[in-house]
């Protein structure tokens, strides 16, 4: 009776780094999408902690009162969730994923 070898499958038109073909044993899955989950999962805390240091700044510095300070980011926060839908229409119909990625990282760093 013959061992068969274990057979090494690959993403087809996938490359890795060293622009070899990607493996499915070595290649994304689980390991890769813990990486991907762990940093929108920091992004999101980061982006609340500056929401509600926006309602600070917006009450003292720039003298709103709470209500409308809190109203102001509660619009400002609806319409960049609104604009990550925008996106990623935009990355399915027209652009590559990794472009829309780009365009909003740029967008999100100027503000």
């Amino acid at each position: 009776m013959e061992l068969e070898a274990p057979q090494v499958t690959t993403w087809q038109g996938y490359v890795d780094w060293n622009n070899k073909p990607a493996l499915r044993a070595r290649h994304g899955g689980m390991l890769a999408a813990s990486f991907v989950l762990v940093a929108e999962i920091l992004e999101n805390l980061a982006f609340l902690a500056n929401a509600s240091n926006l309602v600070l700044y917006l009450k003292q510095y720039m003298h709103m009162s709470p209500s409308k300070s809190a109203n102001n980011v509660t619009n400002f926060m609806g319409t960049a969730f609104l604009l990550a839908l925008l996106g990623g229409f935009l990355s399915d119909a027209l652009f590559t994923t990794y472009r829309v990625y780009l365009i909003s990282a740029v967008i999100e760093f100027l503000e």
